[in-house]
C-alpha cells in the first residue's frame, strides 16, 4: 500500500465514521470537518474549510469554547465536556426525532491537541459525540 492509499484510506475512516471531527488552527479556522459535521449542519467541508468557526457557526458560544480549548493550548492535554455541563456545542436538530423528546441533539466533545513535527500543538480536534439516545429524557 502506497502512502497516498493510506491516506485516502484514514481520509474514508474519518469521513464515514459516526462522530463529527473538527480540526481548529490557533486563529479557529477550520482546517477539517467530517461528514457527520456536514450532515447534521448542512455545510460541506468545502464551504467551511480555513473559515472562522464563529463566523460559520454563530450558534456556538465564543466565549465558552474558547475558554475550553485554551485549556488544550496551554496544557497540552484533553479536556472534556459532557452534556451535562452543556446540553450542546453545536445547534443541531435532534437526529433521533421519534424516540427523542428533545429538539437539539445532546452533545459529548472530547478535544485533543494535534502536534507538529516538532512536537508542539499546532491545531486542536473537537471529536463531538451523539448522545441523545444516552440521556433518554
Amino acid at each position: 500500500m502506497t502512502e497516498m492509499d493510506e491516506l485516502h484510506a484514514k481520509m474514508s475512516i474519518l469521513g464515514a465514521i459516526d462522530v463529527g471531527i473538527v480540526v481548529l488552527d490557533h486563529d479557529y479556522n477550520i482546517q477539517l470537518w467530517n461528514e457527520f459535521m456536514q450532515n447534521h449542519s448542512g455545510l460541506r467541508p468545502s464551504q467551511v474549510r480555513d473559515k472562522n468557526l464563529f463566523k460559520v457557526c454563530n450558534d456556538v458560544d465564543e466565549a465558552w469554547l474558547k475558554r475550553k480549548v485554551e485549556r488544550v493550548w496551554q496544557l497540552d492535554a484533553r479536556v472534556f465536556i459532557s452534556w451535562e455541563q452543556r446540553p450542546y456545542v453545536f445547534r443541531f436538530r435532534n437526529s433521533r426525532p421519534i424516540t427523542g423528546s428533545s429538539e437539539w441533539m445532546y452533545q459529548n466533545m472530547t478535544a485533543i491537541p494535534l502536534h507538529n513535527t516538532r512536537g508542539e500543538v499546532y491545531q486542536v480536534c473537537l471529536i463531538i459525540y451523539d448522545v441523545s439516545e444516552q440521556v433518554g429524557e
